[in-house]
């Protein structure tokens, strides 16, 4: 079990970071000691996948920058608009699927502004990939607070059951089933009774038969 500060140690980063990416990509706990939340080796590995894209994400946005600023053909303002777009797209993202989607994009801008493709599809597809990409942080955001809304409701089913075990009168429970349990053994004798009874009549009438059949 880590402790955040032990994240912060194992990933060398500090514990402000450590928080963001805990609460960027929804990261729970998995137990507490006291007050302090601790994590498994799942979180760590989730958090080391999320500090590694995120610093590659930053590193495929600067190499696309240097493509830009490489690209003779551009005109000074084509390299602004590619370089505004950059920028854009490595801060539109917080999360891992985000990053890596942003990610894939710096790349595939670097390879075109390689090539002889028109600037300007690389400005639209960075346009469009900065929308995407918020979209896509977004619907992260809106599944992990689902996730905690079910968590929190769970928690709180688990807690009235847990309330309602330690406030259940046992005692009384039991007296009431004794109670239940000796009224079916009292019907069940009753009516054993009653087939002895009818049995006894019965023979009394074969035996007064049997009499008459003599005389």
């Amino acid at each position: 079990m880590y402790t955040v500060t032990d994240l912060s140690k194992k990933l060398k980063v500090s514990v402000k970071t450590v928080r963001r990416h805990l609460k960027n990509n929804g990261i729970q706990p998995v137990d507490k000691d006291g007050k302090t939340s601790l994590y498994d080796d799942h979180a760590l590995a989730v958090l080391q996948d999320a500090i590694q894209t995120k610093r590659s994400k930053h590193e495929a946005v600067v190499n696309a920058g240097v493509a830009n600023i490489n690209k003779s053909t551009n005109t000074p303002a084509e390299s602004v608009q590619v370089q505004e777009r950059l920028e854009q797209l490595d801060k539109s993202t917080h999360t891992l699927a985000g990053d890596e989607y942003a990610k894939a994009i710096a790349n595939q801008v670097t390879e075109m502004l390689k090539s002889d493709t028109s600037v300007n599809k690389a400005i639209s597809l960075l346009t469009v990939a900065v929308n995407r990409g918020r979209i896509i942080d977004q619907q992260h955001d809106e599944l992990v607070a689902e996730i905690r809304r079910l968590d929190d409701k769970v928690d709180g089913l688990y807690d009235r059951l847990l309330h309602n075990m330690r406030h259940f009168n046992y005692r009384k429970m039991a007296q009431i089933n004794t109670q239940e349990f000796l009224k079916v053994v009292s019907k069940q004798q009753d009516k054993g009774n009653g087939q002895a009874s009818k049995q006894v009549k019965e023979k009394e009438k074969e035996s007064d038969w049997d009499k008459g059949q003599g005389a």
